[in-house]
């Protein structure tokens, strides 16, 4: 269109002013613009007497040559406004043509139209829905650099709380567990027990909140890998044994023997699915009833199907529809003392979908409820699940280990667990220490924490590797801790120079498995080592407890070991009978005998099984208790 004359619609300026009032009325009238505005739930009477009004008085404005045609201000309110309600290009098209329209009407009605007018108004029309569309695209473009830096935020905000709460706890549960294997007396232990389930319990909300937010959030990933889905899921379930006795609730399981033992899934999400159900449903029973657990595969539709039933409160049909919902908790189940982070079903929801499967609960209150697992999984050969199982401390290793960790506790932490495994070990509190000694000498490995101070993690690899470049040295593997467990993080370490990653808090078995990689293994057995320590160690303290020689002791421990052995098999043949009398007092006997040589953890096993059996508690899984017994007695004996 070429540039039109101006002159007649400048001399209907006055004529459509005093139509403002009708003009708009049709403008907001019209069912498109009506349908938009309902859409967005905007007030018509609102929009006319704020926007539609202000749109009026500013093309009013160009026509008088008072504003600039294009850059109308009320217009880029309008979309700011709208900017999180997604309004559409098309939508400001139809409101931009159906207020060209309601003028060109007026024209019309108030005998004024013409050619020349018509095309002046359709001009300044198309040139102001144009500067309206380069406003609209600008704010459109500012609305995804706003999320892009909120989700840059809330990633960067996840990263260093993360970090931060982890890097203590790793400490916390680390030394716990280090100190759950000495004899330090019942009550001690005692107190070591709950700080360690408290600090599982902290580590369990952290990583709820953390995958609750990964998942909403997409960021989420699975690792599908083959594994034995045997071992898992037996591991799995005897973690929950021992909360699961303190309430006399037996966990009752059955496992299909035609599952192939190797499957393709994520094991660890597997897990998690299982661990939070069964949490649940130990934490909702009463006293003295049972847990039933099966898991079984459809070769049809290849899924796994896991099924966890308690005989607990059950839950009421209202809330039924909203237990997967994050935070919610049913009411019947809150009369047992819930707590809890109230993400767990939520999370083990959006897994399970996440995995090519659903989770489905059928449950009355008084009854108790059945939860239902599908999940996809694959069947590959059995020969690549033929994996080696490290449960900690069987190996031990030769090597220099250089580990840069600031915080104090996890370099004792990771210190000791090191040196059980025969390393040589140096600790350095920063990237620019660690930086010095690799560039001195050489090691065999190294564990890089990622926040320290002077110089971090990342930094010091950076340099480590740089110093390797120029000097033409090999490249010494290096492993880097860090809390942050974010989606990601493993690959953003080996972008850094890292070969490997380790989060925290880890376990004994993960640093295990990165020994196992990276260093030789000594040709003296681990097992030797500690027969030999363990035994000289033992020796001493009971010489200095029971006040007598080393030749006494022997003697005693003799006596001992072949007294339990009887003891152990007239317990095995009481537990098969049911005997609760004899079963308390063979095991009162035993508690005895082990509590004269301070054999703690042993005795407290024993304790149990006397109180248990002294209340005839038939819930109560007394062969369990039983392989509990005697694993202990063989771990006290298998380093003498």
């Amino acid at each position: 269109m070429d540039f039109p004359n101006f002159t007649q619609l400048y001399q209907a300026k006055e004529a459509l002013v005093n139509a403002k009032e009708t003009i708009l009325n049709e403008w907001i009238s019209q069912q498109q613009c009506s349908l938009i505005l309902d859409k967005h739930s905007i007030d018509s009477e609102w929009f006319k007497a704020y926007y539609a009004s202000a749109v009026f008085d500013y093309f009013m404005g160009v026509v008088a040559g008072d504003m600039e045609l294009g850059q109308c201000p009320v217009m880029k309110e309008f979309i700011a406004y709208l900017k999180n309600q997604e309004i559409r290009a098309d939508e400001l098209f139809i409101l931009c043509s159906n207020f060209k329209l309601s003028v060109l009407n007026a024209t019309y009605s108030l005998n004024i139209n013409s050619k020349n007018l018509f095309e002046a108004v359709s001009y300044l029309f198309d040139m102001n829905f144009a500067g309206v569309l380069t406003i609209y695209t600008d704010t459109i473009y500012q609305k995804e650099q706003e999320a892009i830096e909120a989700n840059k935020a809330k990633e960067y905000f996840l990263s260093n709380i993360s970090h931060e709460i982890r890097t203590p706890l790793n400490a916390i549960l680390g030394f716990v567990n280090l100190l759950q294997g000495e004899n330090l007396g019942e009550r001690i232990e005692k107190y070591l027990d709950i700080i360690a389930q408290s600090g599982e319990n902290l580590l369990h909300i952290i990583n709820d909140i953390l995958d609750f937010s990964k998942l909403r959030s997409g960021e989420f990933a699975i690792d599908p890998h083959p594994f034995n889905i045997h071992d898992e899921i037996t591991n799995t379930l005897e973690l929950f044994i021992p909360s699961a006795n303190v309430k006399s609730i037996p966990i009752l399981y059955s496992i299909n023997p035609k599952i192939p033992h190797c499957i393709r899934a994520d094991s660890f999400r597997i897990q998690q699915i299982l661990g939070n159900l069964l949490s649940n449903a130990i934490k909702f029973s009463p006293l003295g009833s049972s847990i039933n657990v099966s898991v079984d595969v459809n070769r049809t539709d290849s899924t796994l199907v896991i099924c966890v039933r308690d005989y607990g409160a059950g839950i009421d049909t209202k809330d039924q529809e909203r237990i997967f919902d994050p935070f919610y908790q049913a009411a019947e189940g809150m009369k047992f003392g819930g707590g809890g982070s109230g993400l767990g079903l939520s999370i083990c929801k959006q897994l399970a979908l996440q995995m090519g499967g659903e989770i489905t609960l059928d449950s009355k209150v008084g009854w108790g409820t059945l939860f239902v697992v599908t999940l996809a999984v694959e069947f590959p050969p059995e020969e690549f699940c033929a994996i080696k199982t490290l449960p900690s401390n069987n190996e031990f290793f030769i090597g220099k280990v250089l580990v840069a960790e600031d915080n104090e506790a996890n370099q004792e932490l990771i210190r000791i667990t090191l040196e059980r495994y025969g390393v040589e070990v140096t600790v350095v509190p920063n990237g620019q220490e660690a930086l010095a000694h690799a560039s001195s000498q050489r090691y065999d490995l190294i564990f890089m924490d990622e926040q320290m101070p002077i110089m971090n993690g990342h930094e010091s690899v950076a340099k480590i590797r740089e110093y390797e470049n120029l000097h033409s040295l090999p490249s010494t593997p290096i492993v880097e801790l860090s809390a942050n467990v974010l989606k990601g993080s493993r690959e953003k370490a080996i972008q850094w120079g890292y070969d490997a990653f380790v989060g925290k808090p880890f376990a004994s078995r993960d640093i295990e498995i990165l020994l196992e990689k990276y260093l030789d293994k000594s040709k003296v057995s681990h097992e030797e080592s500690v027969h030999e320590n363990t035994s000289s160690q033992e020796m001493k303290r009971l010489e200095k407890v029971l006040m007598l020689s080393g030749d006494q002791v022997r003697q005693l421990l003799d006596l001992f070991h072949k007294n339990m052995v009887k003891l152990l098999m007239e317990l095995k043949e009481n537990i098969q009978q049911s005997n609760y009398e004899e079963i308390a007092r063979i095991a009162h006997t035993m508690k005895g005998s082990s509590a004269n040589f301070r054999f703690e953890a042993f005795a407290h096993r024993a304790a149990l099984l006397e109180d248990t059996a002294l209340h005839n508690n038939e819930f109560f899984d007394f062969n369990e208790a039983y392989c509990v017994l005697e694993y202990e007695y063989e771990k006290l004996y298998s380093s003498r």
